[in-house]
């Protein structure tokens, strides 16, 4: 039994990520004014970091979460006492598993590893990379475009058919590198470990110079590379290696040169990682235990010689938590977001590729220039829509709530509105299980960038598809663009104005729940003994002239009347006695309601559904809801106070966005389900063992019970002196 007590802190922490935490026992907060005199690693870090991730009080939430109900709950389980039983039983058969890991723990230095793996993660435990991280990471992106485009450019010129999918991939990849040789830098990263006890760590490290010193002075390739080394004031463990260490004599270079696009890249390519070098450092430093990796050992030197990131605008932002129970905190750079970001880049490369695939399609020299110049003025529009990444910093704090985040972002949030409150949030049924809502900014420029693109192309294919037609699909297309046209005209007139004025409020918002249950919700499904909820999906617009919007809705139904008109004229497949169906329009206090009934000649004649689920769009107010059923919509369109609480308990404070999920009631949702598999898992495999089916019936409860003492998820955006704002509780409750 002693020695199981050793093995379970390994099994307590698989529990830990499904319990997330029960964070809100006995921990001691912090007094402090600033982060610096929290006494971490921000203290002497280096303020050009790309990023920086902590997470403190490892032992608190390990303790909190051994010391739960719910974990006592899972312990107690028959399945947890029978797999104790089992390991036991096994633990006294020589050779078995359970028996080598029971000599494993048995053995001192083993216990000793796993006390300091535990002290190790106890404090503060972090990660830490430099700004060379960032050429890194814009290199793996180059490279994983062209993984992902090149193929499809090389597959379609005659070499391809030279090479094999292996071959093919090494010479993207050597084409890649060899264009981007700047950019091959090794980056200085940091793991670092805030220690109760140095003095055992020190012998443990004395203990692996002794024996990796040994080791590489028996290899001549490795001698005199692994030293110990005063760095600063501190003494470290030193690794030094690099390019030339590579058996270059055994990579098969006159076969990869065969794979150049141009001569000579590979010598460059392998001039270049020759000169790579590259230094793996373990050490203490004060009471840390480092592991860095980098070019050299200057990256180590620079500790707590420079400005440190305590000092830096961004983390000084967090000061106002520095009081607080802190869990983690978060750091990245403007430009590392930018590189991370993707959103520009895969456009740019996207550009890249068209530019690659266009001599294959052999145009005339004028018409090709003429798609050069419209793919860049896309790029350059669309890039237009891409928010700018900036710096980010985040903490999170352990709460007699749970946990609670924050995370400041610096960069260009385009089209956010944090302007004023939000009105949908008193739209959302009160207490639904999952819902999303923000305001964007109105900007009518957006569709006419849409419709200046959708007239592009529809000039390309006029152009290059209609000349390619035969004569009969050829008139066909003509005719219908000829009655078509007054038709876009019509549409895009609707558009301008009277949607876009219409819902200018900018708030849009997801709504899911599931209040509405049934038996058997499509034909095709057999009917269940009971009603079962489902999910209902729903989206919530916010309007600013419903009058308006309603006047849309009609004039967008009579284009799609007369849109069905003009396919009979001009579509041989399009019946002739094809209708849409008629809306069904009603009209109450609760608003007016557009329903379309999905009955069996829609669609297969023997497929119907549920008559709870019609498909419908309500009006009401400044609110619009487009829903799967009319008591949903009925439910959305009536102003109902917001019952999550969380952050979300006053709502009426200018917001960007705001989003909530209802955890513990999502699982109650799913329990009906989980039953439900239970009983045909449990049939198919013991058949009618009522008894064992309610043993293994509550052991699924418990599970689920378990995993509701995550409540509830709520969060909010919000501007503050520019910088938005993302402000996050998860609230905790033990079971009971």
């Amino acid at each position: 039994m002693a020695r199981w007590q050793v093995a379970r802190p390994a099994c307590r922490a698989l529990t830990a990520v499904m319990m997330t935490t029960v964070l809100a026992v006995g921990l001691v907060p912090a007094a402090a004014g600033e982060l610096k005199d929290l006494n971490t690693s921000l203290n002497w870090l280096p303020q050009d970091a790309s990023f920086y991730s902590a997470a403190l009080r490892g032992r608190e939430k390990f303790e909190a979460i051994a010391g739960s109900r719910a974990w006592a709950k899972l312990r107690e389980m028959p399945v947890m006492e029978h797999g104790l039983r089992f390991y036991k039983a096994k633990s006294h058969v020589s050779g078995t598993g359970a028996a080598r890991l029971e000599e494993a723990l048995d053995n001192p230095q083993s216990q000793q590893a796993l006390a300091l793996l535990a002290d190790m993660l106890s404090r503060e435990a972090f990660v830490y990379g430099d700004r060379q991280c960032i050429d890194t990471i814009e290199l793996i992106q180059q490279v994983a475009g062209a993984m992902r485009y090149g193929p499809v450019i090389v597959q379609l010129t005659a070499h391809a058919e030279e090479l094999d999918e292996k071959e093919l991939r090494a010479a993207l990849l050597l084409g890649v590198l060899s264009e981007n040789l700047d950019l091959m830098k090794i980056p200085g990263m940091i793991a670092g470990f805030k220690l109760s006890k140095t003095d055992e760590v020190a012998e443990h490290l004395s203990g692996i110079a002794g024996i990796a010193k040994m080791l590489c002075d028996a290899n001549p390739l490795m001698a005199g590379r692994f030293k110990r080394t005063k760095i600063g004031q501190h003494s470290y463990l030193v690794l030094s290696l690099d390019g030339k260490m590579i058996p270059w004599d055994k990579v098969p270079l006159e076969k990869l040169k065969e794979l150049e696009e141009k001569p000579g890249e590979l010598d460059k390519l392998v001039a270049k990682v020759k000169e790579l070098t590259l230094v793996v450092a373990l050490g203490l430093r004060d009471d840390y235990l480092l592991v860095g990796i980098g070019p050299s050992t200057d990256f180590l030197a620079r500790l707590g010689s420079e400005k440190v990131l305590a000092d830096l605008p961004q983390i000084k932002r967090l000061d106002k938590f520095a009081d607080k129970r802190i869990a983690s905190i978060g750091y990245m750079s403007e430009e590392m977001g930018r590189r991370i970001g993707g959103g520009k880049k895969d456009i740019e490369q996207l550009l890249d590729a068209v530019n690659e695939l266009l001599p294959l399609a052999k145009l005339e020299k004028d018409k090709e220039a003429q798609v050069r110049k419209d793919a860049a003025r896309l790029v350059e529009d669309l890039k237009r829509l891409v928010p700018e990444a900036g710096a980010v910093a985040a903490v999170s704090l352990l709460t007699d709530r749970g946990i609670e985040s924050y995370a400041y972002n610096w960069g260009n949030q385009l089209g956010l509105d944090g302007s004023k409150p939000l009105g949908l949030l008193n739209h959302l049924g009160g207490r639904p299980l999952l819902a999303f809502v923000a305001r964007g900014k109105s900007s009518p420029e957006q569709y006419d960038l849409l419709v200046k693109w959708l007239k592009v192309g529809y000039g390309y294919f006029e152009q290059h598809a209609v000349p390619k037609m035969d004569s009969d699909d050829r008139e066909r297309f003509e005719k219908l663009a000829k009655l078509a046209g007054p038709l876009v005209e019509r549409l895009d007139k609707t558009t301008r104005q009277k949607l876009i004025p219409s819902t200018a409020d900018g708030q849009g918002g997801l709504v899911i729940d599931a209040k509405l249950k049934s038996k058997q919700p499509v034909s095709v499904l057999p009917a269940l003994d009971a009603p079962m909820p489902l999910p209902e999906p729903a989206l919530v617009i916010g309007l600013s002239d419903a009058a308006l919007f309603r006047k849309a809705l009609v004039e967008y139904w009579e284009i799609l009347e007369d849109a069905v008109e003009v396919a009979e004229e001009v579509l041989p497949d399009v019946p002739d006695d094809f209708k849409l169906p008629e809306p069904e329009v009603t009209k109450s206090d609760a608003g007016e309601l557009f329903a379309f009934v999905l009955s069996p000649e829609l669609g297969v004649p023997e497929f119907s559904v549920d008559e709870q689920i019609v498909p419908n769009l309500g009006i009401f107010g400044k609110v619009a809801v487009v829903s799967a059923s009319r008591q949903h919509t009925r439910r959305l369109l009536q102003a109902t106070p917001l019952e999550i609480g969380g952050v979300l308990a006053k709502t009426d404070r200018p917001l960007a966005s705001a989003s909530l999920l209802d955890w513990a009631a999502l699982v109650d949702a799913a329990t009906p389900w989980a039953d439900l598999a239970t009983r045909q898992i449990v049939k198919k495999k013991l058949g009618d063992d009522k008894d064992r089916l309610k043993a293994i019936t509550d052991q699924v409860h418990t599970v689920l019970e378990v995993l509701k003492v995550v409540r509830t998820i709520t969060g909010e955006a919000y501007f503050e002196d520019g910088v938005l704002v993302r402000h996050t509780l998860v609230e905790i409750r033990d079971v009971d």
